[in-house]
């Protein structure tokens, strides 16, 4: 894995961790909350991360694929197993009791909301203005 993946893999750590914490806490405030919680959002968090650890080494490898057909199949048989793989954990999250489903499912939303406000706190990911 590039030392890339590695780093954006660690912002999207820090971003589900931060997020799982902040719904923990809203959810312990608003509703019951007990043990089944906690490892649902570990369990969703989890996966979500593996998740986005996949495709970046996915698209690592893509980027040095010459044949753009062969490219194009590797990113599509990798989103595949990726969603397969987000299915399972969900009704794996569903089927064993101790996981709290609904905070599993909640939870592999947080590498997209981590990508969308991380430009509010990384320059590097702003946009250039003026006459840059």
């Amino acid at each position: 894995m590039s030392d890339v993946v590695k780093k954006e893999a660690g912002y999207i750590a820090a971003g589900t961790v931060l997020l799982s914490a902040l719904v923990q806490i809203v959810w312990a405030v608003f509703f019951d909350y007990d043990l089944s919680v906690f490892i649902g959002g570990l369990w969703g968090g989890a996966v979500a991360i593996l998740n986005f650890i996949l495709m970046g080494i996915t698209v690592q490898k893509v980027a040095s694929e010459p044949d753009q057909l062969s490219a194009k199949r590797r990113m599509q048989a990798s989103y595949q197993f990726r969603m397969m793989l987000t299915i399972f954990a969900t009704v794996l999250a569903i089927i064993v009791p101790g996981v709290n489903w609904i905070m599993a499912a909640i939870s592999l939303f947080f590498p997209r909301l981590t990508i969308l406000v991380m430009p509010l706190f990384r320059a590097d990911l702003r946009k250039k203005g003026g006459n840059g």
